[in-house]
């Protein structure tokens, strides 16, 4: 399992593209190392930079009762598609599932434009559409395997790197969230999705008072049980690489407001400021907008 997250991940699609003669693969000229010899298969269709065509094309696969299965960067298949996502795929509610790549900074270098820290809460706002945070290994396996078992729109974010850091943990996809780390009579609660699941595991092993709950998928888990896990912890805090309204920090307040629990929570995230001046390594980012490990450090100390 010691590989990068995305081969993981597509050497898993690639088993069902070659047994599936439903599944169509469609991109926007981007290229993963796993798919470049199914890349001159009739089934496989590259749009070239035409994001809005890429949806079109898959919408109307799905239409014809084929799964389209697009992949491309977090930001342009979200932003630039956006209307095309909203009518072509998600009102009449078809099998066509967007995977992401670059999720938060992974594509730090390369500057705002593949920036992915709104998109979680762009794509939430489609009532239709699902959406599930890659965070590891583990989950990249997973995922990729039960696909085809989510139904209906999907959106997926996924990450690079040997994310090989989550140990002995069964996701549970309708569950939707898992303990990734548990110590014994812990009092504070770290509540993370994605990239950032890698800090807070380090810290709560550091600790020992800290566990860590990674929140996977954002529409059809199971919030009464999130609710029942969390309400008694003395401390939370909700860790996320996006914004507050852009990722999972408003769904996380959404659902202690509707629950009527007395809940007190934290936040660590990307601040609302424009963002357009950074193009250095991830860890550099983090540590001028203040969510590193230390600054989530800091956070986990205070009273």
């Amino acid at each position: 399992m010691n590989k990068d997250i995305r081969d993981i991940f597509f050497d898993n699609i690639k088993l069902k593209f070659v047994k599936n003669n439903k599944i169509f693969i469609l991109t926007n000229d981007a290229d993963v190392f796993s798919l470049k010899k199914s890349r001159n298969h009739r089934r496989f269709i590259d749009v070239g930079v035409s994001e809005q065509n890429l949806i079109n094309v898959a919408s109307g696969l799905s239409k014809s009762n084929k799964i389209s299965i697009i992949y491309g960067f977090c930001t342009f298949l979200t932003f630039r598609c956006y209307e095309q996502i909203k009518f072509n795929i998600a009102s009449h509610k078809l099998e066509c599932k967007i995977v992401g790549v670059g999720p938060g900074f992974s594509f730090s270098n390369d500057g705002p434009t593949h920036h992915a820290i709104q998109d979680i809460m762009l794509m939430y706002l489609i009532p239709e559409m699902e959406i599930i945070n890659i965070s590891d290994n583990l989950l990249a396996d997973n995922v990729s395997k039960k696909i085809l078992s989510i139904k209906g729109p999907l959106y997926i974010r996924l990450d690079k790197g040997k994310l090989n850091y989550v140990k002995n943990v069964t996701y549970n996809l309708n569950k939707g969230f898992e303990f990734i780390y548990k110590n014994k009579n812990a009092k504070k609660l770290i509540i993370t999705t994605g990239y950032f699941c890698k800090n807070s595991i380090q810290l709560a092993k550091e600790f020992r008072n800290i566990d860590v709950i990674n929140l996977f998928r954002f529409k059809k888990f199971n919030k009464q049980l999130l609710i029942n896990k969390i309400i008694r912890y003395q401390k939370i805090i909700v860790y996320d690489e996006s914004t507050f309204f852009g990722g999972i920090s408003t769904i996380i307040e959404n659902l202690i407001r509707i629950s009527k629990k007395n809940v007190k929570i934290d936040y660590l995230n990307v601040p609302n400021l424009q963002l357009f001046k950074y193009s250095q390594s991830r860890e550099r980012i983090h540590k001028i907008l203040k969510i590193s490990y230390d600054d989530l450090l800091e956070k986990i100390k205070k009273k």
